[in-house]
């Protein structure tokens, strides 16, 4: 009896090891699909958040990174864990607003962009640019705030796309040339 249960406890070893072995076929990816240079960058910030939980600039850069690869879901935890240290930081409610949208969900987008605004608005450190932008971001994620942009893209993009109003601008034309004068002969 002693030897079938080890017997047993063999076969199962090595079908466990057969079931759960990767094929010889996969292909393993960085689950951060950008440069190496921003991967490593990424390493710096997280070991500054690590030492200095409060930095806001490193949290910003970080959650811009993980939103250029993709991550929503990482960025929203890094600007939550900075809100808590700088709740009246429009910078971090700005990229909280684009986090969300990324994911499609509207209403939070929305409401994050709202805040921003707000706080941009009482903030000394918010300059014209800033301001218009999330003026911008506001009213066009008013516009798709009730839409449940999973299932139904293609109108969030239709009213995305009325909110933005997307023009032609033509380049200017090039002056033309002034009239040479006609050298004078001389005789």
């Amino acid at each position: 009896m002693g030897i079938t249960r080890i017997l047993d406890l063999i076969v199962v070893l090595l079908l466990a090891t057969i079931i759960l072995m990767p094929r010889p076929d996969a292909s393993v990816k960085p689950a951060l699909n950008v440069d190496a240079e921003r991967r490593e960058r990424v390493a710096e910030l997280q070991a500054v958040l690590v030492g200095h939980p409060d930095d806001a600039a490193a949290s910003i850069e970080l959650a811009n990174i993980f939103l250029d690869g993709h991550r929503p879901d990482w960025a929203l935890e890094i600007v939550a864990t900075a809100l808590k240290f700088h709740p009246d930081d429009f910078r971090l409610q700005h990229v909280r607003a684009i986090a969300y949208a990324d994911r499609f969900e509207s209403a939070p987008a929305y409401s994050a962009a709202q805040d921003a605004l707000a706080l941009c608005e009482k903030s000394a450190g918010c300059d014209d640019a800033s301001h218009s932008r999330l003026a911008l971001l506001v009213s066009t994620l008013k516009s798709v705030a009730g839409v449940d942009m999973r299932d139904k893209p293609y109108l969030a993009k239709d009213r995305i796309f009325q909110a933005l109003h997307p023009v032609y601008v033509p380049r200017p034309k090039a002056p033309k040339p002034a009239a040479k004068k006609p050298a004078p002969v001389v005789k």
